[in-house]
């Protein structure tokens, strides 16, 4: 018997100790972090504001809303988080609950418990011992593996990753799991993974762990190698919507049969001309060189096509060819489907996303390439202002205009370009005559 109340009486001990897991609630409707958070009715407004307070032992329920966390969420031993809590949820049982559905209701806070990131920062690592499950987890952004979310010996369950990014800038180097990377022996189960880029595993990777039961597919590779032209320069690339472009201006002085491209201050129309930006080698490297129609197409203004892909060489390197005025458009469509490349309520604000973070001139005006530069090549096209040439060289650190293979209007010669500004918001199409000396980017034939 005195062993029975012994046993009885470490039972109770452990009770105590342990006591009954603890519960905390988190709203998007809440005003702030005030709230306790032990109701839905005194809901904490952040998961941050949550597990600054969680312990070590609790079940965090997370209530359908956006959630635009300001830094990476770490999810400790010992916690489970839980989303996906209707608005109108008056406990905590699975009735109560909206697992993530179609993909028509990935981005609608009534219907989903949002995680995102803003590519600001990861999204959310789940440590040995946690659990997180019932989220969308996206927009996550991280130079090393596992943009969505770390799963560090923890369990990630019944999310949906998507539309996040691991790129390592370091050369050489290769994030992996553009939305997931499983270290540790955690899990991975009965996930959706889809839209994801990386360097590597584009979307989810593992080093060790049991990944089981998810669905992973449309992720992409950011880039398809370099491009090497016939002088031998060589050109980093991106992928963007399943296009792959040259990360930087063209800087050839020789179509790709060898032919010499003539240089010089003469502008023309029919004769191809290339023309250097500045005076030194360090300037051609980072701006490029600019081209007249005739160079870009290798032809003349009266060579044009608007076919996607264009079939143009011109003056790119053999297995890629000039872009169309609608390839350009194709990309800007991909990228404007998704907010995070927009900047403000602009449908066409996709300036920033595609500009370099760096030599631009510097500018006030709101969601402009100049405004806030550390802000800007989410797309990692990376476009530099490399001006352009009409009797004159100008625009050099304000403007970026690149060629296209195609004509404005049926009858007359005016060719179209696509135009950033160091004081513009909008990337978009324009046209001009075939004279000018403008900047090149290539697309790879598929």
């Amino acid at each position: 018997m005195l062993n029975i109340r012994k046993i009885l009486l470490i039972i109770l001990l452990c009770v105590c100790a342990f006591g009954v897991r603890a519960q905390l609630f988190v709203s998007s409707s809440a005003a702030d972090d005030s709230g306790n958070g032990q109701s839905w009715e005194t809901a904490k407004r952040t998961l941050a504001g949550a597990l600054a307070v969680v312990g070590s032992h609790a079940h965090v329920y997370v209530m359908a809303g956006l959630y635009a966390e300001t830094s990476e969420l770490i999810i400790p031993s010992g916690v489970t988080v839980t989303g996906g809590y209707a608005t109108n949820s008056a406990g905590t049982d699975l009735t109560q609950r909206n697992f993530p559905g179609t993909n028509s209701h990935w981005t609608d806070p009534t219907q989903c418990t949002i995680l995102d990131g803003e590519m600001a920062h990861r999204v959310a690592t789940v440590n040995q011992g946690a659990t997180l499950e019932g989220c969308v987890i996206r927009h996550g952004k991280t130079s090393s593996n596992g943009a969505g979310v770390l799963v560090d010996g923890g369990t990630l369950t019944h999310c949906v990753i998507t539309r996040c990014m691991a790129h390592s800038a370091t050369p050489g180097a290769q994030a992996k799991g553009g939305g997931v990377y499983v270290q540790n022996n955690g899990a991975l189960h009965n996930c959706v993974i889809c839209y994801n880029r990386a360097d590597n595993g584009y979307g989810a990777a593992a080093a060790s762990g049991d990944v089981v039961n998810n669905t992973i597919t449309w992720n992409y590779a950011l880039d398809c190698g370099t491009v090497t032209d016939y002088d031998n320069n060589v050109y980093p690339t991106v992928v963007i919507g399943g296009q792959c472009w040259m990360r930087e201006n063209l800087r050839t002085t020789h179509f790709a049969d060898g032919t010499s491209i003539p240089s010089g201050l003469s502008a023309s129309a029919t004769e191809p001309r290339y023309y250097n930006v500045g005076s030194s080698a360090s300037e051609t490297n980072i701006y490029g060189l600019l081209y007249n129609v005739a160079a870009a197409r290798h032809g003349t203004q009266n060579d044009y096509t608007d076919n996607v892909p264009s079939g143009m060489q011109g003056v790119c390197p053999d297995g890629w060819h000039l872009p169309s005025n609608a390839e350009f458009a194709q990309m800007s469509t991909w990228l404007a489907e998704d907010e995070v490349f927009l900047c403000g309520s602009g449908a066409g604000n996709l300036a920033k996303s595609l500009s370099s973070n760096q030599y631009w001139q510097m500018s006030a005006v709101s969601c402009a390439v100049g405004n806030d530069l550390s802000a800007n090549n989410l797309s990692l096209f990376d476009a530099r202002p490399a001006g352009l040439y009409s009797g004159s060289f100008s625009g050099l650190y304000s403007q970026c205009y690149l060629w296209t293979t195609s004509r404005y209007g049926a009858s007359n010669n005016d060719c179209v370009y696509w135009t950033l500004s160091y004081d513009n918001a909008a990337f978009s199409s324009q046209y001009a005559t075939p004279d000018k000396g403008y900047s090149v980017r290539c697309v790879k034939n598929q």
